[in-house]
């Protein structure tokens, strides 16, 4: 039986390791895996590393997927000639998912990672002969500080941004928009949380970052707008899309958003409330430190808890519904992924995505 062979950056982060999980689950596809070491063992043992984290036996997928050790920032993307022409002979399909999503890089670092290596794996698809797909997961948040209606073909629209990370990403799908002979499909994640079912995730960052804080009781006062759109979406949505999409040709941008059905800031804050069983804190003009963060780090969220924006995505429901995937709103799985987060102690507990998915009754006994 012949396979599709799959380029995968970005394997060893959270989204990548989702999508990584339902290549594998298809008996027909292979992966080629970008991973960052300094030689093939350092490569695979960080892919041995991930793929432990997502099954308790990983051996009957092992043989499909091979590391490529390789960096988005180095020419050529790292790869020794050779087998960097051996790869693109066999490439099917490229899936771009790597970035750095630190908000606090310089630019000149930032853009090292998000621009010139998107630029690299553009060059690495042109050198596949037989290439039917390039996918790139870019963000919603290029819509930076712009408010309003924000359209999945829309891309320059006078907007300013709130970090490295958005300007980058930003730049990047300029990049990608402007490879048309590859016929490229875009995605827009917007806050991407664990899966719906599970709750499973080993990032605990931007939505779980104020959520853990208030839970502990470390906010006498919320800096927000309570009619403020707070667009959320669990991971499992975002890879079905990613990987259903890749099976199709539709060019152009995707929103893989909540877009319309978003919650506002006080829907959240009601269900953070009944959840932990806590009274509502003060609610305080963003912008007021006072009370603001129990953590510095964590303040480079709080832009995200202050928008007006409304993300489209009519084209990703039209596509994506007939296939049955469809975003659920975040008042029907808050509760798994606030179980899930207090069971893996916000990820000081290493629980694989197997056994998440088996249960948090069975876990917790």
């Amino acid at each position: 039986m012949s396979r599709r062979v799959v380029f995968l950056t970005g394997a060893t982060g959270f989204l990548g390791m989702e999508v990584l999980v339902r290549l594998l689950e298809r008996p027909d596809t292979e992966v080629r895996a970008l991973v960052r070491a300094d030689d093939r063992e350092g490569a695979e043992a960080r892919l041995d590393d991930v793929l432990a984290t997502l099954w308790n036996d990983p051996a009957p997928y092992r043989e499909r997927v091979r590391a490529v050790p390789g960096e988005l920032t180095s020419p050529g993307l790292g790869i020794e000639a050779g087998e960097r022409a051996a790869l693109a002979a066999e490439l099917d399909a490229v899936l771009h998912c790597a970035a750095s999503i630190s908000f606090s890089l310089p630019l000149d670092e930032a853009r090292a990672i998000n621009v010139d290596g998107t630029r690299r794996v553009i060059d690495l698809a042109r050198e596949a002969p037989g290439l039917e797909r390039f996918l790139h997961v870019s963000t919603a948040y290029v819509a930076g500080l712009r408010g309003g209606r924000f359209r999945e073909r829309q891309l320059d629209a006078g907007q300013r941004f709130r970090n490295t990370y958005e300007q980058t990403k930003w730049e990047s799908e300029h990049l990608v928009a402007d490879a048309g002979d590859l016929a490229p499909c875009i995605v827009r994640p917007s806050i991407v949380v664990g899966e719906s079912d599970s709750g499973w995730t080993p990032a605990f960052n931007v939505l779980y970052w104020p959520l853990r804080a208030f839970s502990r009781g470390l906010f006498d006062q919320v800096p927000a707008r309570l009619e403020a759109h707070i667009d959320v979406v669990p991971v499992d949505y975002v890879a079905d899309g990613i990987v259903h999409l890749l099976d199709r040709d539709d060019a152009g941008v995707l929103g893989l958003v909540s877009g319309d059905e978003a919650l506002r800031a006080h829907e959240l804050m009601d269900l953070a409330c009944g959840h932990f069983d806590r009274e509502r804190p003060l609610v305080v003009e963003p912008g007021n430190s006072a009370g603001a963060s129990a953590d510095e780090h964590g303040a480079v969220y709080l832009p995200y808890f202050d928008m007006d924006v409304i993300f489209d995505d009519g084209r990703a429901r039209g596509l994506l519904a007939p296939a049955g995937i469809r975003p659920p709103l975040l008042s029907e799985y808050f509760a798994t992924l606030m179980d899930y987060a207090e069971l893996a102690r916000w990820g000081k507990n290493g629980i694989t995505r197997e056994e998440a998915r088996e249960g948090l009754e069975v876990l917790a006994a």
